[in-house]
């Protein structure tokens, strides 16, 4: 496990906060960054709108704290994430366990960036694919696995299959063993991470923003 990296395995959540650098147009703009790492656990906002010349309030902290499991500053590289975050995973999943990576924001906060990347420098979701594969390769003489996706849009509450779009909104049913399922949700076997791609990106291009 790389060094400082969180012990996923005890713990069922664990919740990572990423900085995103500011881009070209808001620094042309004037704006500066609030954010301030502290540590790779801690993250300091510095309030935007004090005043100095506010008498009242000069003995009061601006700043507020926030504590994550782990915490990826405006300069830290894709695979640094991954590393911090998702690669532990792998080997679970192939022995059974359920894993998620749920990326949550703001629009424009960089969700995509951080999961799909670049052909140049890949996201959480192409390294992750790549790994779960090899783990695969690397333990299939003691194992058979199978491998499906499905690829599905959230959006204003209505859930749309991006493998099959013309198939309109669909519902959540509770299944007989309790657990929820998206009903009539597309699923298509693949055998590598080559296969993931080939449907990756028409859905990715349909999807809403």
């Amino acid at each position: 496990m790389p060094s400082g990296s969180v012990d996923w395995k005890e713990n069922q959540l664990t919740v990572a906060l990423r900085i995103r650098p500011l881009s070209k147009d808001e620094k042309n703009a004037g704006a500066t960054g609030i954010a301030q790492t502290v540590d790779d656990q801690i993250v300091v906002l510095m309030d935007p709108a004090a005043d100095p010349y506010d008498v009242l309030r000069a003995k009061r902290s601006r700043e507020k704290h926030f504590c994550f499991d782990r915490v990826f500053g405006p300069q830290c590289p894709q695979e640094e994430v991954y590393a911090n975050t998702t690669k532990v995973l792998m080997s679970s999943v192939t022995n059974g366990f359920n894993a998620t990576v749920f990326a949550y924001g703001a629009t424009g906060a960089g969700k995509t960036y951080t999961m799909l990347g670049t052909d140049e420098d890949p996201g959480i979701m192409a390294r992750a694919l790549n790994d779960l594969f090899q783990e695969m390769e690397r333990t299939s003489e003691d194992n058979v696995y199978e491998v499906s996706m499905s690829y599905l849009e959230i959006y204003n509450e209505m859930i749309r299959d991006l493998l099959s779009p013309s198939t309109g909104y669909l519902d959540l049913r509770e299944h007989a063993s309790g657990a929820v399922q998206v009903a009539g949700i597309s699923e298509v076997s693949t055998n590598s991470s080559t296969e993931v791609y080939t449907e990756e990106p028409t859905s990715s291009s349909s999807s809403s923003v």
